[in-house]
């Protein structure tokens, strides 16, 4: 006899051979109201309906033994079970699914990969429309119950029975196609994850490379540049104008490799460093640097806006190398400025901190601003300003390590302006949520 949609003290008899996907289901079940019985294949299931009598049996297709099929045609055949609705599970591949499913005498199919709410509510469908036509009030057509109303369809069986089986075979076609693009998501994501992990491979490598081969430079370059160095001192009197030309230009050239070399291997130790977040006060740690900077440029004038305070959660010694970078810029970039101006500041985007450092020096021509964080790369020539462009490098990666962006604004002879950001690091989180 049936009982009412929505009411869930129903016993509901499970035939499903893998007992992880059968245990999934029991507590599923269970958690919705339901009594459930499992059975490993069709035989036991068809036992535990005859011991039980259940207002509901979901079976898989594919079972060993008896399968789902055999299992949902003895029980119409049983007078006790003919009328227990059987929910057939399909991974809706085939079309012929719906054909043995109404050859065997099944009420409805439900299609893999399913959840407890899905089959729920398809079994209140059932004793919905089952209710409905049990009540046997006259209608021209075939009345149902679908979406929470009850409606009329006027059309015949054949015009029905077209429309739901080319309905179910454009549904196989979709599902098909939706299986395959998933395949190929996945393979996609393990492409990527294999090639992630290649160029994460080579990145350390390189890094562990350019240390060693830095490293290892150390050693003949102070061996070059000492040996000229000598022979400038003991043997200057004796030697011709040119050679002395030559050892003074080795020398010079010794030492900007020395200094090259000291920038990689620092580049490296940033890459390398580990971010231990403080809340520090950018502007106060912004005004002592620039005063350092004015002390050892104390030949010029150049005038330094600050904000009050600029709050940061962040590593204090890496910020202190990048700030120490970018006002050192800012310095040397307004060095041919009659009335240098130098800033720094806070501004808030999207809802978070951003800081900068400007200055109303050369500036630079935007169309080169991808150049900007590239080490040993120069946007000024060596011999308008000093530098071998590992500056602005070491910043982004500081950067970087902290979960931020850096980007530049500027316009040649008209000063530039650098912004960036330090993510959002969830100790930050946590200390604006005590705030009030």
């Amino acid at each position: 006899m049936d009982e009412p949609a929505g009411s869930h003290s129903q016993h509901i008899v499970v035939a499903e051979d893998s007992p992880t996907q059968a245990e999934l289901l029991r507590q599923s079940l269970t958690e919705e109201g339901f009594e459930v019985t499992v059975a490993p294949d069709g035989a036991q299931a068809l036992e535990a309906a005859r011991r039980v009598r259940p207002a509901l049996v979901v079976t898989d297709i594919v079972m060993p033994g008896m399968n789902g099929y055999e299992l949902c045609r003895a029980m119409k055949a049983d007078p006790d079970l003919g009328d227990v609705p059987v929910m057939i599970v399909t991974s809706l591949r085939e079309v012929d699914d719906i054909i043995r499913a109404l050859d065997c005498g099944a009420d409805t199919l439900l299609r893999k990969p399913f959840d407890a709410a899905t089959l729920v509510a398809r079994f209140e469908f059932l004793l919905a429309n089952r209710a409905l036509r049990s009540a046997g009030t006259a209608s021209p057509g075939v009345d149902i119950v679908l979406g929470g109303r009850r409606r009329t369809v006027m059309a015949g069986r054949e015009q029905m029975l077209d429309l739901l089986f080319s309905s179910y075979q454009e549904a196989v076609q979709a599902n098909e196609e939706l299986r395959e693009r998933q395949q190929e998501v996945q393979s996609l994501n393990l492409q990527l994850a294999a090639r992630a992990a290649e160029l994460e491979d080579a990145n350390k490598q390189l890094q562990a490379f350019g240390h060693t081969v830095s490293h290892d430079l150390r050693s003949p370059l102070a061996t070059i540049g000492g040996f000229s160095s000598m022979l400038m001192r003991k043997y200057a009197a004796d030697l011709a104008p040119d050679v002395r030309r030559y050892l003074g230009a080795i020398g010079q050239e010794t030492e900007r490799m020395r200094r090259i070399v000291e920038d990689v291997l620092y580049l490296s130790s940033i890459d390398r460093a580990r971010v231990t977040r403080t809340e520090i006060d950018l502007a106060q740690l912004a005004r002592e640097l620039a005063g350092t900077l004015a002390g050892a440029h104390a030949q010029r004038q150049v005038r330094f806006d600050c904000v009050e305070r600029a709050p940061a959660f962040c590593d204090e010694r890496l910020l202190r190398i990048a700030l120490t970078n970018l006002l050192a810029n800012a310095w040397k970039f307004t060095g041919k400025c009659s009335d240098a101006q130098v800033a720094f500041g806070v501004e808030q985007l999207d809802g978070e901190p951003v800081f900068w450092v400007a200055d109303n020096g050369a500036g630079f021509d935007m169309s080169s601003a991808h150049r900007l964080f590239k080490p040993f790369e120069r946007l000024h020539r060596a011999d308008e300003f000093e530098g071998f462009g590992v500056g602005l490098a070491t910043v982004q990666r500081i950067v970087t390590l902290h979960g931020g962006r850096i980007w530049a604004e500027a316009a040649p002879n008209r000063g530039a302006r650098f912004r960036f950001s330090l993510g959002l690091a969830q100790g930050q989180q946590d200390h604006k949520e005590e705030k009030p």
